[in-house]
């Protein structure tokens, strides 16, 4: 096998020119305090926006929050029909509600009249 040398002056151009490139490049660890904040605000706005967007057209972005709200509606069309699962959905309210043993049985005749409804899930009817 025949062994490449590599000559040294090519190669140090060819670092200078990457480290040029790279070099006007703002990043996220260079940002002053206020740059990050306006940064992390353009951010947000534009997340939020996307959000938006996503739930206009019918087909929401798989957020934490959007995830939750399609949970919750599961749960909540659980309960309204009495599905299995349901006792331990109530399970679950008494626990995320204790000392209010009433929570359980008062979201299940609100899911099962209608009054507590799904949010995401739009049901066909």
């Amino acid at each position: 096998m025949a062994e490449r040398t590599i000559d040294t002056d090519t190669l140090m151009k060819l670092y200078g020119a990457l480290a040029s490139q790279s070099a006007g490049k703002a990043t996220i660890a260079n940002m002053t305090m206020e740059e990050r904040r306006a940064y992390d605000r353009e951010a947000r706005r534009r997340s939020r926006q996307r959000v938006r967007e996503s739930i206009e057209r019918g087909s929401p972005e798989p957020t934490s929050a959007m995830i939750r709200e399609a949970l919750a509606d599961a749960a909540l069309m659980i309960l309204a029909s009495g599905a299995p699962g349901a006792d331990q959905i109530r399970n679950v309210l008494a626990m995320a509600f204790p000392g209010r043993g009433g929570v359980p049985g008062t979201v299940t005749v609100l899911a099962r009249s209608g009054r507590l409804r799904p949010k995401l899930v739009k049901l066909q009817g």
